[in-house]
């Protein structure tokens, strides 16, 4: 166990802020000058300063409480509450929009980074729930920020654990980046090898060889469950991220009934399906676990296909061109729709069988290097919010790692 000692923020820290736009008008944002940083200008911990609008010196100068130095900590007090930003490499003028609180060491009790983490914690979590519950504000407001209690160790192991925790981020992140990289190559592969039909408009209609069918609401009285021995059913938001949708805990399930038995609303393993209401264009592959399945009324598949590869087609829709080609045949203004007629409409590039499984070939290679990368990043984030924990609650005694 570490010795820790209690803190409330403002004995140790200073909260400063815009006090609203004073006049600032966004035709006044430029494109070289001092720094304005926004929220949305928070990346991964840090400020993206090649994101950053601009403003004049006599904006900049209008409140020097509000200039940014390095190491200072900035806190997002209302849209996206709690998002934060280490400052690192600040530039030598940059100041504040509205939203942001800039938190300051007063007395050096508390290293910012140190708090930098402490925010990031289940700690803050807890925290901000318990002020916004019962509550019409959405906001962190200054008076309620300031009555935050947290615990520290003295300010050379705060050094240590900060040390140990950018150690664990230093891998995360260079875990992130291998991941851009790869999910980059794999839009350049796709690109790469669709130009050139696409540019010749060697392209055909895919209903031409394939039809869309669309899934069904569940039969009103059926029973939800969790039983495993029930009808499993696809959803959007089980097919928004993996290549292949699988069995997992998370499924919704019906009761078994005669209606599950119409093959028009069954999948089977390997067969393409594609999100056609609100979020338009998501596209998977049903795995084996899912065999026999049924899609919800939200979903279609792509059935019938003759002379295509469902791997490739997969490959194809994810890309920017596919993309592109399901939007423009969505509608809807309240709510996105893809209607299955629409699907069929959609071009498809004109390749043999041998050559789009040398396309899903190289696809396939790239798509487990995301994947292997990404499991990893998955097991560092949750060893990291162990370590946050165990660390920042003084469980662990930091010398002990």
């Amino acid at each position: 166990m570490t010795s820790m000692t209690k803190h409330t923020l403002v004995d140790c820290f200073s909260l400063r802020a815009r006090i609203g736009w004073q006049g600032l008008r966004s035709d006044e944002f430029k494109t070289e000058g001092p720094y304005l940083v926004t929220g949305v200008d928070f990346h991964n911990g840090r400020v993206d300063w090649d994101d950053c609008y601009h403003v004049s010196v006599d904006r900049y100068e209008q409140d020097k409480g509000i200039q940014l130095r390095e190491n200072d900590l900035l806190v997002t007090k209302d849209g996206t509450v709690g998002k934060t930003a280490f400052v690192v490499d600040c530039p030598e003028q940059a100041t504040l929009n509205s939203h942001i609180f800039l938190v300051r060491s007063k007395d050096g009790s508390v290293e910012p980074e140190y708090l930098y983490y402490v925010l990031n914690s289940q700690i803050f979590t807890d925290f901000m729930k318990n002020i916004l519950t019962g509550t019409t504000i959405k906001g962190l407001t200054q008076r309620n920020f300031y009555k935050f209690v947290f615990e520290a160790p003295d300010v050379p192991t705060q050094k240590k654990i900060v040390e140990v925790l950018e150690s664990i981020d230093a891998v995360i992140d260079k875990t992130r980046d291998l991941i851009q990289k790869y999910t980059s190559l794999m839009k350049g592969v796709v690109q790469d090898i669709l130009i050139e039909s696409i540019k010749d408009e060697n392209t055909v209609k895919m209903g031409t060889f394939a039809n869309a069918l669309g899934g069904k609401r569940i039969p009103k009285g059926s029973e939800l469950t969790i039983a495993k021995t029930a009808h499993p059913y696809i959803r959007v938001r089980d097919m928004t991220k993996p290549k292949v949708v699988e069995l997992t805990d998370d499924f919704m399930y019906v009761e078994e009934s005669d209606f599950h038995k119409i093959s028009r609303y069954i999948v089977d393993a390997g067969d393409l399906i594609i999100s056609i209401v609100g979020t338009v264009g998501a596209v998977a592959l049903v795995g084996e676990t899912l065999d026999k399945a049924n899609l919800t009324e939200n979903c279609a598949k792509i059935a019938n296909i003759k002379g295509y590869s469902p791997e490739f087609l997969y490959y194809f829709l994810k890309s920017e061109y596919g993309q592109k080609e399901i939007a423009s045949g969505t509608v809807g203004e309240v709510q996105a729709k893809l209607p299955l007629k629409n699907i069929l409409e959609i071009k498809v590039p004109v390749l043999s069988m041998q050559e789009q499984e040398a396309v899903v070939e190289k696809l396939r290679i790239v798509d487990e290097k995301i994947e292997r990368e990404v499991q990893y990043y998955n097991k560092m984030e949750s060893i990291k919010v162990g370590m946050m924990h165990d660390l920042l609650s003084g469980l662990v005694d930091v010398t002990m790692i």
